[in-house]
């Protein structure tokens, strides 16, 4: 019988934990910037630091989305993890496959109630909101976060059952993942019933203007990012070395590019903001080419520290809006290599 230190270490290590500070990168890149570069008509009357609860609710959901995806996934796999990772809590007997799947079902449950609740909740918890929506809570519902979210839950799960059987359509699985759990921070960061000039009609459906063309290229980049990481990592289990690494290199370095676009979308009128983005700019590239360096050797390696990469990449996109927000990514990044000593990140 497993004692019971071991059987929290095979459920940290389950469910990835040490990758958690990188869905909180994502998160807060999305919903900062999709927050700060939309101009204040096209805001709601919620200011951001009243926010930062509910973006803290909101990290909870996107936290419970991964565990659950990554915990059911090792449940789908445990024929071929006992072939080929008989090393897994699973294989090993510490954990039950019945007894993940079902916490990853309950995971996914509690992940999609809090997203629908926690506006409505701050809402009514606001003086000015709650006499707007006239207490009835309901009208706080925000469809299109909710829609998001159903969406990413729905993708995990295909993800967890499929991955096995198409590889190709498990990379888009997978970078959609990242994707959607960008675009669902950006969305969260607006609040359709509360416009400016709000109407019961802005209540129910998505206000024309919070979903902007400009999303897709922070969006995208993390999306690609995912991609080509999963690309080596979905080949760990075969002997020798990556055979492509001179073309995923070249794909790889061109993703943190992708962050000067921000520089163009916004004006930029302190040298902090340029000074902070040069920093995080370097760090990432810094990373990238450490983590290149040990996939010449070591493919689980370079797929941990590529992982851990996600929040310097934020941090790029960052950087040019809110220095300190991408202060937070690299205190994350430090986070996550900090847990990987802890549970594996793959």
């Amino acid at each position: 019988m497993p004692a019971r230190g071991e059987k929290i270490r095979a459920l940290l290590a389950t469910g990835r934990i040490a990758n958690l500070p990188t869905v909180c990168s994502n998160v807060l890149a999305g919903f900062w910037l999709s927050s700060s570069l939309y101009p204040a008509c096209c805001l709601g009357s919620i200011s951001q630091d009243k926010m930062i609860v509910p973006l803290l609710f909101l990290m909870l959901s996107c936290c419970m989305i991964y565990l659950a995806g990554c915990m059911l996934g090792d449940a789908v796999d445990l024929p071929f993890d006992r072939k080929n990772r008989p090393s897994r809590p699973l294989p090993q007997g510490i954990l039950t496959a019945r007894s993940v799947r079902s916490a990853s079902y309950v995971l996914f449950a509690l992940a999609l109630i809090i997203l629908f609740f926690v506006t409505p909740v701050t809402a009514l918890l606001n003086e000015h909101q709650a006499k707007l929506l006239s207490v009835r809570w309901t009208e706080a519902i925000q469809t299109h976060e909710i829609a998001f979210g159903l969406l990413l839950c729905g993708v995990v799960i295909c993800y967890a059952f499929y991955h096995k059987k198409n590889k190709p359509a498990a990379l888009i699985m997978m970078g959609s993942c990242r994707f959607l759990l960008v675009i669902l921070a950006m969305s969260f960061a607006h609040k359709t019933f509360l416009q400016n000039d709000p109407t019961p009609a802005n209540w129910f459906s998505p206000h024309p203007h919070w979903l902007g063309s400009w999303m897709l290229i922070p969006a995208l980049g993390v999306g690609a990012y995912t991609i080509l990481l999963s690309w080596v990592a979905s080949t760990e289990s075969r002997p020798g070395a990556f055979q492509s690494r001179n073309i995923l290199t070249f794909l790889l370095l061109t993703v943190p590019a992708s962050s000067l676009a921000i520089i163009f979308l916004m004006p930029i009128t302190e040298p902090i903001q340029y000074i902070s983005y040069a920093v995080a700019l370097i760090l990432c590239y810094l990373w990238m080419c450490y983590g290149l360096k040990a996939l010449k050797t070591s493919k689980p390696v370079f797929v941990s520290r590529a992982l851990a990469g996600f929040c310097l990449l934020d941090a790029t996109f960052l950087a040019p809006v809110e220095p300190i927000a991408a202060a937070i990514c690299l205190l994350l990044f430090v986070v996550a290599l900090t847990l990987q000593r802890v549970a594996p990140a793959t």
